[in-house]
């Protein structure tokens, strides 16, 4: 049996001019968020799909986003997926259709992709990270009128988010609480041009090949896009842990690139029965639920998640050029303000 809106109206038990205004997404008419959220659950239940080559060939607007991600630890970092899945609803409730689509490794695959999504109706494109060719995308999209922002991207519209100003506050408060400078575990040597690396590099003032031998401990290489992603982030921060204190003697203070690493670290401390606070402080990033919520005292830093998605929404569908910087939320935890620690 086909889907039609008035399938969506009987199910939805709401009239047929609801539905109808809801699905082309309609200004004026009086359709609570509470149905307007149940009629797009329906309809997407149902499989309804939009009539984009109607809209395209009459001019009129298909109402659609394409969110286009160019991060490969997409599936790695919890704070990217709460983000687009974020995204994704508020964009539904306002009445948008949307894609998603990955970037690839390869620019010519990336130009091809953004030129499928315009033909197929897509009208404001989102991109999370830079994907390569980017400036042949950003010329595409240009010249076809469709809008655009990037996040942590450097297209002409973009949000950046200041990872080394909430790195160098990490480091400051791991040195400034263990008196001594911290040791930054980096996951391969491509990360010398990381923001920790950077905010490391500001804090200490001595240079690379100095900072390389005393203040950073190299794992080995890690593929964002692995599955077990966090199980191998676990590991390294483990054994980078256990190498460190085996050339250090008694280190107190360790940044560790992400949370994930930070708790393979917290791990080998308590086997070694250090107090994490105390014998040796620690620090993470991203503020995952792990990380949050642990009984230790691990600082860590979140992205300004909801404040970015609040200006994607109000730019998404503007021309002119946008550039703005968010600060990312730091949480200095010792044992005095942590709430978990017993």
């Amino acid at each position: 049996m086909p889907v039609t809106i008035k399938s969506i109206a009987a199910e939805a038990g709401v009239s047929y001019q609801a539905v109808s205004a809801v699905l082309n997404n309609k200004t004026n008419c009086r359709v609570s968020p509470q149905k307007r959220e149940l009629i797009l659950n329906i309809a997407k239940k149902q499989g309804y799909q939009v009539n984009f080559g109607y809209k395209l060939m009459h001019g009129r607007s298909t109402h659609t986003v394409a969110i286009v991600s160019a991060m490969r630890r997409i599936d790695s970092e919890a704070h990217i997926k709460k983000m687009v899945l974020q995204l994704i609803r508020k964009l539904n409730l306002q009445g948008f259709s949307t894609y998603f689509n990955n970037m690839t490794e390869n620019s010519d695959d990336n130009v091809r992709q953004i030129r499928e999504l315009s033909i197929r109706g897509a009208e404001h494109f989102v991109f999370i990270g830079t994907p390569l060719g980017h400036m042949e995308i950003e010329d595409i999209l240009l010249k076809s009128k469709r809008t655009f922002i990037g996040w942590n991207s450097i297209f002409s519209r973009n949000i950046n988010v200041d990872s080394e100003t909430a790195s160098y506050k990490l480091l400051s408060f791991l040195k400034k609480q263990s008196g001594e400078d911290p040791v930054l575990i980096l996951p391969g040597e491509e990360n010398f041009s990381s923001a920790r690396f950077a905010a490391l590099k500001k804090l200490i003032g001595a240079p690379r090949e100095n900072m390389s031998r005393n203040n950073v401990e190299i794992t080995g290489s890690l593929e964002w896009n692995e599955p077990d992603f966090e199980e191998k982030a676990f590991k390294l921060g483990y054994e980078a842990t256990g190498k460190i204190f085996a050339q250090k003697s008694n280190p107190r203070a360790i940044a560790y690139f992400t949370d994930n690493f930070a708790l393979g670290g917290a791990y080998w401390c308590h086997q070694h029965n250090l107090k994490i606070g105390q014998d040796v402080f620690l620090s993470g990033f991203n503020n995952i639920d792990a990380i949050r919520f642990n009984v230790d005292p691990i600082s860590s830093a979140a992205h300004p998640i909801c404040r970015s998605i609040e200006i994607i929404l109000q730019e998404m569908d503007k021309i002119e050029p946008f550039e703005t910087t968010l600060q990312l939320d730091v949480f200095l935890r010792d044992i005095n303000n942590h709430p978990f620690q017993k």
